[in-house]
């Protein structure tokens, strides 16, 4: 019997389902979250509100909850909920939870876009032209070092915070300073302390085709496989349309990942195509929205996971998927249970 918890459980209810179908009756999935009607809380085994990660009352009541219901592997759905459980690694597993979690370096790395793009660079992952230096982007345009257009970002978080696609020297200045505004009234100062001269990422813009790379490694940290999508179309930050790719096409960068930051269980890695050199722009530590197109298409995750968990081995199809396949997103309405 595993019982599997899935933290800041959001809208991913499909995930409730992967774990639920692979369990195949031998355990439960309870999901915890600040807020009690999101999809993935309504269709959990057990739903339990929590307090928010940054709250001093969040790892004790995760430990207490994984002590009483047993959980045997945590799984977390949410950037800053990964970072904060990756510096309670030793806690949880003292509790008898496997976590599906980066170590605390990596934990950090991820939500630090400039320092995770030196990292990777140094690790001979291609990355694009960044700084958090306006006067260094002026040179470096001035130079031929970055070309126009350049996207602003923050250096910090995820999503798109503080983007924006810059087409003139006068439009990036703008841009810049009212990111530091925008992201100086934002709470992730409750999570990072980033001066305010050095939260905003410059980055080479790149024109072409963008990937979705999902990287696996077994709980030891050693990698086990990669899937591809061509991503056709997005919508609300999201993977909308995709196209499944032969996942040759990502090259080294997923054995080379897997190999750097050891993490366990599944990694969702953004790269896009730079002339013909793929660049990773962006790395997600946790299942990501485009986890389930593979799914559809023959990978069980979830599956292995629960394997690894146990000390088994997991069915070689599970880490496999079709491609050329072209698949999509629904908008399926739900009705909430009465008295919710």
């Amino acid at each position: 019997m595993t019982n599997v918890l899935l933290t800041s459980a959001g809208r991913r209810s499909y995930l409730v389902h992967y774990f639920r179908q692979a369990l195949a009756g031998q355990g439960r999935v309870i999901c915890a979250n600040m807020y009690p009607d999101t999809p993935a809380m309504l269709v959990a085994d057990e739903a339990v509100v929590v307090p928010p990660s940054y709250s001093d009352s969040y790892i004790p009541t995760i430990l207490e909850l994984c002590r009483s219901r047993q959980v045997g592997v945590i799984c977390s759905l949410h950037d800053w909920d990964t970072f904060v459980l990756s510096r309670h690694l030793a806690d949880l597993r003292a509790v008898g939870a496997v976590p599906v979690i980066p170590d605390a370096e990596w934990g950090r790395i991820c939500l630090d876009k400039y320092e995770c793009g030196q990292r990777l660079e140094q690790a001979g992952i291609a990355v694009p032209w960044a700084t958090l230096s306006l006067e260094e982007a002026r040179d470096a345009l001035s130079d031929g070092r970055l070309r126009l257009p350049v996207l602003t970002k923050a250096r910090i978080g995820f999503g798109s915070l503080g983007l924006h696609r810059c087409q003139t020297l006068d439009e990036l200045r703008a841009s810049y300073d009212a990111a530091v505004e925008q992201l100086a009234r934002l709470e992730s100062s409750r999570f990072f302390d980033c001066p305010a001269d050095q939260s905003v990422l410059i980055q080479q813009a790149i024109q072409g085709p963008e990937y979705c790379v999902d990287v696996v490694n077994d709980l030891a940290g050693r990698y086990a496989c990669h899937f591809a999508i061509r991503v056709v179309s997005m919508r609300a930050g999201e993977t909308d349309q995709v196209v499944t790719v032969d996942p040759l096409i990502a090259g080294e960068i997923p054995r080379r990942l897997g190999a750097l930051t050891r993490h366990p269980g599944i990694w969702g890695v953004d790269v896009l195509d730079d002339g013909g050199t793929l660049r990773v722009i962006d790395v997600n530590p946790r299942f990501t929205g485009d986890y389930p197109f593979h799914h559809l298409c023959g990978a069980n995750i979830p599956a292995a996971i629960l394997a690894w968990a146990c000390g088994e081995q997991p069915d070689p199809g599970w880490l496999k998927a079709e491609v050329g396949v072209r698949a999509y997103k629904d908008l399926v309405p739900m009705r909430m249970p009465r008295g919710e």
